[in-house]
């Protein structure tokens, strides 16, 4: 009984830092795509499959993951793991830093509130 309320305590707190964090995260990736001129003509096609991973699928993932916790970390996830996939075809090299899996981050934590709550097993409905 003890380790059950530990249990649901953890999964609480990890659910709170999440949610937090993706505000946090979501707050600093506006202001840099907001605060960096870009002209949409001039970039490559890896540049376009980039930011459709990183910051969109990113964006994406972390607000399903407010509702639909497994969904959210899912996509933020497989986003962040796309984003390198492509960086790393274009280039023959990962992105340096750790500041990309910084900010998915709170994808991860929503993957595992998602994972250890069997209250959020329920698929979204498309209406």
């Amino acid at each position: 009984m003890v380790g059950q309320q530990k249990s649901k305590r953890s999964v609480t707190i990890a659910r709170w830092l999440a949610r937090l964090g993706s505000l946090g995260s979501l707050g600093l990736l506006l202001l840099f795509f907001f605060g960096e001129e870009m002209d949409p003509a001039g970039l490559t096609p890896t540049e376009i499959w980039g930011l459709l991973f990183f910051p969109l699928g990113i964006t994406v993932g972390m607000l399903l993951g407010w509702r639909w916790e497994k969904l959210g970390g899912t996509v933020t996830v497989l986003s962040l793991l796309a984003f390198y996939k492509v960086m790393y075809a274009a280039s023959g090299r990962f992105p340096e830093g750790i500041w990309f899996a910084l900010f998915a981050l709170p994808g991860l934590l929503f993957l595992y509130c998602g994972l250890c709550n069997r209250n959020t097993t329920q698929t979204p409905r498309i209406v």
